[in-house]
């Protein structure tokens, strides 16, 4: 279960606990997974601030004090809430190091233990501590992390240069946000949970995807099955030295099982397209025809995607425009599409069909009107208003992809790696989002599952491929491994 700050806290309230015996559990918890990596000959030293993440490192160094050599040194000053002083004073006075021998203390140790910050922290460390944790990172030691990395934040990702770095970083009782967004920071080699067994009442808005989940909802065909079972899926983009996109969009909705693919693309990458794809249908259309020939396409279209390669498309404008106001199913937004909303993105609010728009972070912040770096830094805040603001699905590509949804859903993607990072990548993703959505009724679970699918395809791929060399036309193929794995 994946649970930020506010549902964390609402769970700690709800479980009826103290927080003194709450600290006890999870300082219990830890020092037990510690023992299980640490040896008795190893030197300690845990690291607390003055919170109550703090008060589980003193609740660590007392249980560890007859079996371990352990030291524990406050960073922040004294213990400040009351759980945490009286965990404080517990700890047996020669456990207790002095702060101005930190430096020797950080120095010496073989295993360091990071209390110092819990969930609720967020900003940039100030200069002591920075200090203190650049000489940790520095140290030759093994890293545990209480919870969350100190130094960063739970909810947004967001983190500072010099935060903690970890070998294993121990999640109490659920995963945060933070744990999901590993392949963003970095800031932990492992993440490992620990069951703090406290009731779970409350109703997460973050969803997760794995293979078990993705095969309990993608759809097997009956016997009777034709071409037309599960609707049409339809495609608009390419231009003129750009084919490869639309025949990637192609790809991609094969990829995912879509089984009637309808492509209406300009007159001159037509020939290329018909000889890469023979399984699609093909509208070509000119300047004067383009309008018309979307309409009729769309006629017969569950879900369709636009954009991909239509830098240059005739009528972008027109064929996007007539594609959102007429579409009965999900529309795809990529590429061009994007760049087309930059300034005016009010204008979704008018539109009745599910829109998912799948930008990277450079394209998203030219949508919101930001710097990058701002957006990155906030990027789980402001995709999430961004969705609510425009009533859209947001795919926010990046490492960890985030998907958001208007009424607050939230998947963060484990899935996929370094060699997705090419050109075409995209493509292939808004394909699979748009066949996906034809083929699975519920929108927001068909666009996790397509986000899921690309990068576990990717990461599948990687067991016969180089990243350099990996090539996105395997997918199908990769794919259809897969299915034949699970009975398909």
């Amino acid at each position: 279960m994946i649970i930020n700050t506010d549902g964390m806290r609402q769970i700690e309230t709800d479980s009826g606990i103290p927080v003194s015996d709450l600290m006890e559990h999870a300082g219990t918890a830890l020092s037990e997974a510690l023992k299980a990596v640490i040896s008795r000959d190893e030197n300690i030293l845990i690291l607390i601030g003055s919170g109550n993440n703090g008060g589980d490192g003193s609740v660590i160094a007392r249980l560890l004090k007859d079996e371990y050599q352990c030291r524990i040194v406050p960073v922040c000053g004294s213990p400040k809430t009351d759980a945490a002083k009286a965990a404080w004073r517990k700890v047996p006075r020669r456990m207790k190091a002095a702060y101005k021998n930190i430096e020797e203390e950080i120095v010496n140790a073989d295993v360091i233990v990071d209390a110092v910050y819990g969930f609720g922290y967020h900003g940039n460390l100030i200069g002591e501590v920075r200090k203190i944790f650049r000489l940790v990172n520095s140290s030759s030691a093994h890293i545990y992390s209480v919870d969350i990395n100190s130094g960063a934040e739970a909810d947004t990702g967001y983190y500072d240069r010099d935060a903690i770095r970890s070998d294993v970083t121990f999640a109490l009782d659920c995963y945060k946000p933070f744990h999901m967004l590993r392949k963003d920071h970095h800031l932990f080699r492992n993440v490992q949970l620990l069951d703090l067994s406290l009731p779970h009442e409350i109703v997460s808005p973050y969803h997760e995807m794995n293979e078990e989940i993705f095969f309990e909802n993608y759809p097997r065909r009956p016997e009777d099955a034709y071409k037309g079972t599960y609707g049409h899926t339809m495609i608009c983009g390419g231009c003129y030295g750009m084919a490869g996109a639309v025949m990637l969009n192609i790809t991609g909705a094969k990829t995912v099982g879509a089984p009637y693919i309808e492509t209406a693309l300009p007159e001159s990458i037509y020939t290329i397209a018909a000889l890469k794809h023979t399984t699609a249908v093909y509208h070509p259309f000119g300047y004067n025809t383009a309008q018309d020939v979307v309409a009729d396409t769309l006629t017969r279209a569950s879900a369709a995607a636009f954009g991909s390669g239509a830098v240059y498309m005739e009528r972008k404008k027109e064929c996007m425009d007539l594609i959102l106001q007429n579409s009965r199913g999900p529309v795809v937004l990529d590429a061009e599409a994007l760049r087309m909303f930059v300034h005016n993105t009010y204008l979704l609010r008018f539109v009745k069909c599910p829109v998912i728009m799948t930008p990277h972070i450079g394209e998203f912040a030219a949508l919101i009107n930001h710097p990058a770096e701002t957006v990155e830094r906030h990027r789980m805040e402001y995709a999430s208003c961004f969705a609510k603001e425009n009533n859209v699905i947001l795919v926010l590509k990046g490492p960890n992809t985030i998907v958001v949804s208007p009424a607050g859903d939230i998947y963060i993607n484990q899935s996929g790696n370094e060699a997705l990072a090419q050109a075409g990548s995209g493509d292939v993703l808004c394909g699979m989002i748009a066949g996906m959505c034809t083929i699975v009724k519920d929108v927001y679970k068909a666009v996790t599952m397509a986000v899921w699918l690309h990068g576990y395809l990717a990461d599948l791929g990687r067991e016969e491929y180089a990243a350099e060399t990996f090539d996105l036309e395997s997918f199908p193929a990769i794919m259809n491994r897969l299915l034949k794995k699970h009975g398909y």
